[in-house]
């Protein structure tokens, strides 16, 4: 018998179709500024635990009360990705449209599309709209 146990709370997983479907959407909170190569350069707030940005603060890395802005650099495959998220389109359809414009087998398109967006989810970057049942 254990004591004092929390249970874990049990979130559903989705099936492949249904995270295909979601739609991404961008954080308001980051500047894309295009660079002369046409690719594109994402700079946003890096999100710390209260914890680290007490620590933070303390050590002056925050300047004038703002976190501290990290940058990313997005190659061509990443800016075109980046610049079809706009809330409507689907990652189905981003995946396609990666597929079409570097001749890749659809499937491989629909893996490195999600994961891709994976990543950039992780980082804050892009939430994820599911409207066939109403959440975000």
């Amino acid at each position: 018998m254990k004591l004092f146990s929390k249970k874990k709370q049990v979130v559903p997983e989705m099936t492949r179709g249904e995270a295909m479907a979601c739609k991404p959407l961008k954080n308001r909170d980051i500047t894309e500024t295009r660079m002369d190569n046409g690719l594109v350069m994402l700079s946003y707030p890096l999100r710390l635990k209260p914890l680290f940005a007490d620590v933070a603060k303390r050590f002056g890395m925050w300047k004038d009360g703002h976190a501290p802005i990290k940058k990313l650099e997005l190659d061509e495959m990443g800016t075109l990705v980046w610049d079809m998220i706009d809330g409507r389109n689907s990652v189905r359809k981003i995946a396609a449209a990666f597929a079409q414009k570097y001749q890749v087998l659809p499937r491989e398109a629909e893996v490195a599309t999600a994961s891709f967006l994976r990543d950039l989810g992780k980082r804050g970057l892009v939430a994820f709209s599911n409207e066939s049942n109403g959440t975000k």
